[in-house]
């Protein structure tokens, strides 16, 4: 990496906080009271920062995006960052049906663990869960896996129960902008075709 190339990679960094961090931060507070109002936010500017990009209104800051945009979605680099935001998605997207089947499929188990773990008595406790089940037509590690499942599920909803469902909002607010951030990826390899082949 050459030193205009680092150069170019903190100046946009740099401005894309001092754009993003903000206009996030004003949303959230004026905009819109629930946090659902905020999904798509990354979007519309990066859209409004590529129209303007194209239009060449952004000056020389226009060329760097230019030009970092070609080497992320067309570099080495392409294939780590979409392994990396299809993974983010699968992981955050995991989170929110594990809370949710913990809350729901799961959840006279979830509530009994959780006053056996915050009783007095639970040093003597005798508690007996009802677990996921079993069915003797699975295949063998089917049922590991639900066991597994089961485990996260209950760990998850107990723990979004305590962050006063935080823990399931901000997954989801992170799925969003994983899907966003993936959709962006397509738009650039569209938009900004290989310096050679443009």
């Amino acid at each position: 990496m050459n030193i205009n190339d680092l150069k170019e990679k903190c100046i946009l960094i740099g401005v894309s906080a001092g754009i993003f961090l903000p206009f996030r931060l004003l949303a959230s507070q004026y905009l819109a009271e629930h946090w659902l109002g905020n999904l798509g936010f990354a979007t519309s500017v990066s859209l409004l920062l590529l129209f303007l990009t194209k239009k060449n209104k952004l000056g020389r800051f226009g060329e760097i995006l230019k030009n970092q945009i070609r080497k992320a979605v067309w570099g080495k680099s392409s294939g780590v960052i979409i392994f990396l935001l299809l993974g983010f998605m699968v992981y955050f997207g995991s989170v929110v049906i594990l809370v949710n089947q913990g809350n729901t499929t799961y959840r006279d188990d979830k509530e009994a663990l959780f006053q056996d773990i915050f009783s007095k008595e639970s040093a003597n406790s005798h508690l007996k869960l009802k677990g996921p089940g079993t069915n003797n037509a699975e295949f063998a590690g089917v049922s590991q896996i639900r066991h597994a499942e089961y485990v996260f599920a209950i760990s998850y909803a107990i723990l979004n129960d305590l962050t006063g469902d935080w823990l399931a909002s901000v997954h989801l607010i992170l799925f969003m902008e994983q899907v966003e951030m993936v959709g962006l990826f397509w738009v650039y390899r569209k938009m900004f075709r290989p310096v050679n082949a443009a």
